[in-house]
């Protein structure tokens, strides 16, 4: 009964700390990807590949780099807390 209590609190505390990384990743991800495009609004004028304004290309860019950065921090935030409560290696 003790094993299974002590097995309880690693759990609730490993989907707590889990619940508040992702959280903030998902903030962090979603705030600059909604404020970072409102300045390329001015470069709405600069046309290219026969007349794609530029600013939509840059909007996009800013949100997948952004988005496959946080993945790999992600994974490796989560590694860093699997190791640290659950013991792996």
């Amino acid at each position: 009964m003790v094993v299974e209590k002590e097995s309880l609190e690693v759990y609730k505390k490993y989907w707590n700390r889990l619940k508040k990384i992702t959280v903030i990743w998902m903030i962090a991800w979603t705030v600059p990807a909604i404020f970072l495009q409102l300045p390329a609004n001015s470069l709405k004028h600069i046309e290219i590949m026969g007349g794609i304004p530029l600013h939509w290309f840059m909007a996009a860019f800013v949100s997948i780099v952004l988005g496959i950065s946080l993945i790999f921090l992600y994974a490796y935030v989560m590694e860093r807390t699997d190791r640290e409560i659950l013991g792996k290696y």
